[in-house]
């Protein structure tokens, strides 16, 4: 069969010619004409440019929002409320959705493995990003019944009654935006820097107060922390922590304080008096 027809028959070799390179253009639609404006009355687009006869629209532009000279509907009604720049707003996480992992068998801890944030992350109960941190809700309470150490930003009252309930603990713990991102990656720090940083203390007093707060399980009172016993300390003795600073001496007290002590105490006699001119003429002429 192929003997009659030829190998080259069946596989021909295309060649492309130049002359091709010479009629390429693009595809259909994908390239649109501009429109021509004001080149005469035969183009339907001559004279006024398709823009009528006067009028602020044949002159400029209206703007999207302008509702023709009446009260526009951003004045109409008052402004309620405000935004709050501080908020950090937190992942919300449900007991539901950790009671679902360990039904699924996917909810891998070892004896006595505290389940963090990272953990959860790596586990897949938390998805996408974590900017501030993570709390835990209570909804899925009443089948909450395998005891957990559970350890996060925040978490609700319910929650928490639920977790201890069960048999389990948790703690509030405080996180930076910075030291998050060790948290959820530390091999990522540790090649590119060499090392971890330490776990920050909160310094605002809404941080302080709310991880110092026993009710929310802060971690600074449940693991008795240095940081909560100094801040005990002080507010035991109130104003006996705080030094009282002198205030900035001038000039010539450092002067004085240069002056042997026997030179300090120097006292010079003046005796004088308002003179009038005529006692001024006096004088001057004795």
């Amino acid at each position: 069969m192929f003997a009659n027809v030829g190998i080259k028959q069946l596989f021909p070799k295309f060649v492309r010619p130049i002359s091709v390179l010479g009629t390429l253009k693009p595809s259909p639609g994908s390239t649109h004409g501009f429109k021509r404006l004001g080149r005469g009355p035969s183009s339907n687009k001559g004279k006024t440019s398709g823009r009528g006869q006067k009028g602020q629209k044949a002159r400029g532009s209206v703007k999207p929002w302008f509702e023709g000279g009446q009260t526009p509907i951003y004045k109409l009604f008052p402004k309620l409320g405000f935004k709050n720049v501080h908020k950090r707003p937190l992942v919300p996480i449900n007991l539901e959705r950790i009671m679902w992992f360990h039904r699924k068998g996917r909810l891998t801890l070892d004896e006595g493995e505290i389940l963090t944030m990272k953990k959860m992350k790596d586990l897949g109960i938390i998805t996408g990003s974590v900017d501030h941190g993570v709390k835990i809700l209570a909804k899925g309470q009443f089948d909450m019944n395998i005891p957990l150490k559970v350890e996060a930003s925040a978490a609700s009252a319910k929650a928490i009654r639920a977790i201890e309930n069960a048999g389990g603990s948790f703690t509030a713990r405080y996180f930076t935006d910075f030291s998050l991102k060790a948290h959820f990656k530390p091999g990522y720090f540790l090649e590119k820097r060499g090392r971890i940083s330490l776990t920050p203390r909160p310094i605002k007093r809404r941080d302080i107060r709310f991880y110092s707060d026993l009710e929310k399980r802060g971690y600074l009172v449940v693991e008795n922390d240095p940081f909560y016993q100094t801040l005990q300390e002080a507010k035991k003795n109130g104003m006996g922590n705080i030094k009282v600073t002198r205030e900035k001496k001038c000039e010539l007290e450092k002067q004085l304080e240069k002056l042997e002590p026997s030179n300090r105490n120097i006292v010079f006699d003046n005796n004088s008096q308002i003179l009038t001119i005529e006692q001024f003429e006096k004088q001057s002429r004795t």
